[in-house]
């Protein structure tokens, strides 16, 4: 009995393998890598799958717009009031020429036309407010 015993003892022994840390850096990165080529394939399957899904679907695709050309002189909308308004005139044509790059002798800024309840004046309110808190 105690023959066997130790026959068996013996065979665990052997069987028993004894990992380096060099084989465990390289089994983790095997499974590392074997595992991210999985995903990648996984991934190009879901991208196979949404380009047929769009083929077959009928949509067209948007045709590209052309850019809209901005017009050599800007245009200005005229005054309501005839009053003398030096100073905001020029402030209006030195910030056109800042956002058309443009030297303040290419245009002339003749009169002004005042828009209430614009997009301007509602965002100035927001950002006050958005401030204010």
């Amino acid at each position: 009995m105690e023959e066997t015993v130790v026959k068996t003892a013996e065979k665990v022994n052997e069987l028993e393998t004894v990992w380096s840390t060099k084989d465990l850096i390289m089994g983790g990165l095997a499974y590392t890598v074997m595992g991210i080529l999985i995903v990648f394939m996984i991934l190009i399957i879901i991208m196979l799958v949404i380009k047929a899904m769009a083929l077959f679907s009928g949509e067209k695709k948007p045709k590209a717009v052309a850019p809209v050309q901005t017009p050599a002189q800007p245009v200005v909308e005229t005054v309501e009031n005839k009053t003398d308004d030096t100073e905001l005139i020029a402030v209006i044509t030195a910030a056109i020429a800042v956002m058309t790059e443009q030297s303040t002798s290419d245009f002339v800024v003749r009169s002004y036309k005042k828009i209430s309840g614009g997009a301007w004046n509602k965002a100035g309110r927001r950002e006050m407010l958005e401030n204010k808190f």
